[in-house]
């Protein structure tokens, strides 16, 4: 079965420090808003794919068809996995999707830290609203999820926010070791709790150390590409949401500029079935032959 990560719009209400979509603003000044074609989309993923509905820059609560996708996807006999920051919706949207999903079904919701510090990076998020979401999704037949990135300002509540995941009905709680800091110290929790792998692996790729890596691509199962393959928000395929990111989009044969493995261009048996996309994903099973990103992604440091 297909593992899909679909990103279904790039709008967003929150303004996170560390995210992709504040970085873009920040260098450019624009916003680059994006909807993913809902038609082109259902007929894309037609019947029995397991989706990732999450993205490098939108919240997928934020697509204007998003209830009508997740019930269509539904009918289809898929099953979903929804991340969101659970703000600026709603009772009756709320009231909605929990009758749309299913037990099959995930909501993720994206809460760091407690009422006086989520939005301490998650810029903009209402709690009360947050609240609300949670509340009514508790009574639906989905399974829901805490993720709680750990930073400077909430690392001493997750004891705390563990708890009250219990008390609200979340059956996971997951705690978050970001890589993305960019020399941010504010924001910056202990050591422990940090994600130091990729900035190793940055730095063997920059020192061409090939000997120091292995390659163990998370796209591959079972010798084939079918797990965590991505659609961004205009519709075009990536082997990853990686590969999906402003840093490497236009650096690789998924170059969106020339709308080549476009969802409204192809089905996806048509996309993995092309000599080119079937020599990228060959090419990630070594490391001297693999896409840099692919390398710091996925590459395996040994010892």
């Amino acid at each position: 079965m297909y593992n899909l990560h679909v990103e279904l719009t790039s709008k967003c209400t929150l303004e996170c420090p560390l995210c992709d979509r504040t970085w873009f603003y920040k260098k450019f000044k624009k916003r680059l808003i994006h909807q993913i074609d809902t038609s082109a989309l259902l007929k894309f993923i037609g019947s029995n794919k397991e989706l990732y509905l999450c993205g490098n820059n939108g919240d997928p609560i934020y697509h204007p068809n998003f209830l009508r996708i997740c019930k269509e996807l539904k009918q289809k006999n898929n099953s979903l996995i929804i991340v969101t920051n659970g703000s600026a919706r709603k009772l009756k949207f709320w009231s909605l999707l929990s009758e749309i999903l299913k037990e099959e079904d995930e909501i993720q919701f994206s809460i760091d830290g407690l009422e006086n510090t989520n939005h301490l990076y998650r810029k903009n998020s209402n709690w009360i609203q947050i609240m609300q979401g949670v509340n009514i999704m508790a009574k639906s037949m989905a399974k829901m999820t805490w993720k709680f990135i750990v930073f400077k300002h909430n690392q001493h509540q997750i004891d705390e926010a563990k708890k009250l995941s219990e008390d609200l009905g979340f059956k996971k709680f997951i705690l978050i070791a970001s890589d993305r800091w960019n020399n941010e110290t504010d924001l910056m929790p202990d050591a422990s709790y940090m994600d130091e792998s990729k900035k190793k692996k940055l730095e063997i790729v920059s020192n061409n150390l090939t000997e120091k890596l292995t390659m163990k691509p998370k796209c591959i199962k079972n010798n084939k590409p079918v797990s965590g393959l991505y659609i961004d928000s205009e519709g075009n395929f990536y082997p990853c949401c990686w590969m999906g990111t402003y840093r490497y989009k236009h650096k690789s044969i998924f170059n969106p500029k020339y709308s080549r493995f476009n969802i409204k261009n192809n089905t996806l048996d048509d996309i993995l079935s092309q000599k080119s996309v079937d020599d990228f994903f060959d090419s990630t099973k070594q490391f001297t032959s693999a896409h840099n990103c692919c390398k710091i992604q996925c590459g395996v440091k040994n010892g």
